[in-house]
């Protein structure tokens, strides 16, 4: 294995040198003598071995031992500031030319041990579950298809209308009255190869119709509202079968977004029973009209969020940011952000 110096920024100043580990962060390193930059150097270079790493440092007058080579090495990686040399050359051509953006961005989170080649392979191979077809669940199957994720199964019962067209930017004019499923299936058919799309035009209705649905998946996404009671059924489906899964949402002006891993994290059951512990809801003076407040904006940004967290659980190189934890993001006060986690529930028979 041949270590290499991520494209990071490294620069010398006054018997130091500063790398530039992320925009706003900054590593110091003593380097009185010149003896860091070259290792540096020769890493970026990417084409030694950690012992031949010690035999270029002897050729320019530095007597370093493998030892201390290897300990330098495992030091930067775990800044997380080296990745495998010549890994990317393991994949097609035509898969580097198409992710080439996608590679470079799983660079952030490559090492040693995990390359960015690693991380599409792990997408490339992974099977998604898609709960919702409408604008946040057609903005998630963009990001999907556009990440190379291997085959997602596409669940809506609706069809597309004029009115969807607003913010739901898989579908044209031509789709008008098609099947949504369809319809996507067809976008993602003439956008990329790399992903099957298996449509499914159903209604779902209990937790029995996920888990017969998820069986096979490594996520499910929900992207969808009803029935009133969908988290609860993707909930328990999921834990039935060992799978995590994503909700995201918006709420008048809020958007939220959250995700559970079965036997890691408290799930939506304990949620809901802490909100019963706080007592009943009280009742609503009259009946509220239901009414879509999501424009393209924000449902971009809602499918660019549960997409992140998805990837998270795909690629495995960073746990996921959201688990047990809303996220959410007010729109009509300032771009807020706020997190609020959730502790697991002494009576869940789920988590307990």
């Amino acid at each position: 294995m041949v270590p290499r110096l991520k494209s990071v920024l490294v620069m010398a100043d006054a018997g130091s040198v500063v790398i530039h580990r992320r925009a706003l962060e900054r590593i110091h390193l003593d380097d009185e003598d010149g003896g860091v930059a070259l290792l540096l150097r020769l890493l970026r270079e990417g084409s030694r071995t950690g012992p031949e790493l010690a035999n270029a440092m002897a050729a320019k007058g530095f007597t370093v031992s493998k030892e201390d080579i290897a300990a330098a090495l495992a030091q930067f990686d775990d800044w997380n500031l080296l990745e495998r040399a010549g890994d990317d050359d393991t994949l097609p051509p035509a898969v580097r030319r198409r992710h080439e953006s996608n590679l470079r961005f799983y660079d952030v989170t490559a090492s040693l041990e995990v390359s960015s080649a690693d991380q599409h392979r792990r997408v490339a191979a992974a099977r998604v579950l898609l709960l919702g077809a409408g604008g946040v669940g057609s903005g998630v199957l963009q990001s999907m298809v556009g990440l190379g994720v291997g085959h997602v199964t596409l669940v809506d019962f609706d069809v597309v209308e004029t009115k969807n067209l607003a913010r739901q930017f898989a579908y044209g004019l031509a789709a008008i009255g098609q099947r949504k499923v369809d319809a996507a299936k067809a976008w993602a058919d003439s956008y990329s190869r790399g992903t099957v799309v298996e449509p499914v035009h159903a209604r779902v209705a209990s937790a029995a119709d996920i888990r017969e649905l998820a069986r096979g998946h490594d996520l499910v996404i929900c992207a969808v509202d009803s029935p009133d009671d969908i988290q609860l059924m993707v909930n328990e489906a999921c834990f039935d079968l060992g799978i995590p899964y994503v909700v995201g949402g918006l709420a008048y002006s809020t958007l939220c977004y959250w995700s559970v891993e079965p036997g890691v994290s408290p799930c939506r059951r304990c949620l809901q029973l802490h909100r019963n512990d706080e007592g009943p809801l009280q009742d609503a003076l009259f009946e509220r009209a239901t009414v879509n407040r999501a424009t393209g904006p924000v449902v971009q940004l809602l499918a660019g969020f549960v997409s992140m967290e998805a990837m998270r659980y795909l690629r495995r190189t960073e746990p996921p940011v959201a688990a047990a934890c809303y996220h959410v993001i007010e729109l009509a006060d300032g771009m807020t952000t706020e997190r609020h986690a959730w502790q697991r529930h002494p009576d869940c028979g789920l988590c307990g």
